[in-house]
């Protein structure tokens, strides 16, 4: 039972609710003197945590270390990585590194390292309900009660669990955002991995490398028609400026979707340094050390059906090209199958109030602002919403300062920050202004 809330703050002008890496970075730029706001950024957890579960010790981070939390926009903010390097007395030693891309495991540490002295991020805090009604919103916690004016929704994806293995979830068969918090001894036991993206591949690699002791045997399924790496080019990251995002935004549906399909290799391959180290540990365990072949890699093959029969998961899988039917054999099962963003219980009461697209997805402003009956006075900002808004970089950390300082101008109703958002070297050939997309929306 939900106990009264005790204490009772004066009106803020905004809350955010979850502090993710997304909505961190609005609460680091808004804790300025210049943004005049009165914010607070409210989390569940007692400290901060990023994917706890995939900070595998070689795991790298896909963008550089500039695209931190602030940078982009206010590069002598305190909560920049570069003040963070000073702060903990490694500046010089990480420049000798040579690192031009870092690892996940310090970048959490960063984002740590500031979401903990932040004085607008309340941890422990676990939100119960969000109301709205006669112009503000009533955000309630097991213990506090807040009211604002504006509201920031940044709580982060679900693990997506395919529905043919959902009643299989144990403690052998867990997504992989679960991995490093399980550390499963899987020596002497077949894993299969499902999963062909980047976090299938660290995991492989980690397996691979005996990280949780030495399997018997590693299957790696993919329902991709390969092992597919990143396209890290120089023209591809222009797709990851503010200038391709507004240029994206005004786009109808069918245009958008086109491009997100064209573009998926861009945000979603491996890296090709992670690729490289795995291929030559394949050929060195094949034809240097000649070993008795104890790991499979099957592109172009999904997970169609699962069985736990005897102690052991029966997998069916089925080939994109033949349609054939295999079934294999696992003592573990790892699914590195993605995310899904759904809204937390705690916003039911306003989910009448807000404004889908025929596929029910939620509509956001060119300023990530929701679409929904309120929006005259009161505004809803939503953080990495889904790319059918603002396309694939979205849900990617390269423009998390830029979207914050929209966010902010918008909030404030000025430009507290530049935002420098016509700097590109393509000329894309489209010149128009973005624009809220009210198309073919009904009430969800």
């Amino acid at each position: 039972m939900m106990t009264t809330p005790q204490k009772l703050d004066p009106m803020l002008d905004c809350i955010g609710i979850g502090l993710g890496p997304f909505n961190l970075s609005i609460a680091a730029l808004a804790d300025q003197d210049k943004t005049q706001l009165s914010t607070r950024f409210l989390e569940r957890k007692p400290s901060f945590s990023w994917h706890p579960g995939l900070l595998l010790s070689d795991a790298k981070m896909q963008t550089s270390f500039l695209k931190d939390l602030v940078t982009a926009i206010d590069p002598t903010s305190q909560y920049s990585f570069l003040n963070y390097l000073v702060t903990q007395q490694k500046f010089y030693p990480f420049c000798a590194s040579g690192q031009s891309v870092i690892s996940r495991l310090e970048f959490s540490d960063y984002l740590a390292w500031t979401a903990h002295q932040l004085p607008n991020a309340q941890f422990d805090c676990n939100v119960k309900n969000v109301e709205y009604k006669d112009g503000q919103f009533t955000v309630s916690s097991e213990n506090d009660t807040f009211t604002s004016e504006h509201l920031i929704i940044g709580t982060g994806m679900q693990a997506y669990v395919p529905e043919c293995i959902k009643g299989q979830l144990s403690s052998t068969c867990f997504h992989a955002s679960e991995l490093a918090l399980r550390a499963p001894d899987l020596t002497g036991k077949r894993v299969a991995i499902i999963g062909g993206g980047q976090t299938g591949a660290d995991i492989f690699q980690h397996t691979f490398d005996q990280h949780f002791g030495k399997p018997a045997h590693i299957e790696w399924i993919t329902r991709r028609p390969n092992i597919e790496q990143l396209d890290e080019g120089c023209f591809t990251d222009q797709y990851f400026m503010p200038d391709y995002v507004n240029h994206f935004y005004p786009l109808d549906q069918k245009s958008k979707q086109q491009e997100i399909t064209h573009q998926k290799l861009s945000s979603d391959g491996v890296t090709s340094d992670c690729l490289q180290n795995i291929y030559q540990r394949l050929y060195h365990d094949k034809y240097v050390l000649r070993n008795t072949k104890w790991w499979a890699i099957k592109p172009h093959q999904t997970l169609v059906g699962s069985q736990y029969r005897n102690g052991s998961y029966q997998l069916e899988i089925q080939h994109g090209l033949n349609k054939t039917v295999d079934n294999i054999q696992a003592d573990v099962v790892i699914l590195c199958t993605g995310f899904t963003h759904d809204l937390p219980a705690c916003f039911d009461n306003l989910k009448h109030l807000m404004i889908t697209d025929q596929h029910n997805r939620l509509i956001l402003s060119s300023d990530y602002c929701l679409q929904w009956k309120g929006m005259q006075t009161n505004h809803i900002y939503i953080v990495n919403s889904g790319t059918h808004n603002h396309g694939i970089a979205e849900p990617q950390l390269s423009l998390a300062a830029w979207r914050a300082a929209k966010i902010i101008n918008h909030l404030t109703q000025r430009s507290v920050y530049p935002l420098a958002e016509n700097q590109n070297i393509l000329d894309w050939g489209l010149d128009v202004e973005p624009q809220h997309d009210l198309a073919a929306v009904s009430s969800m």
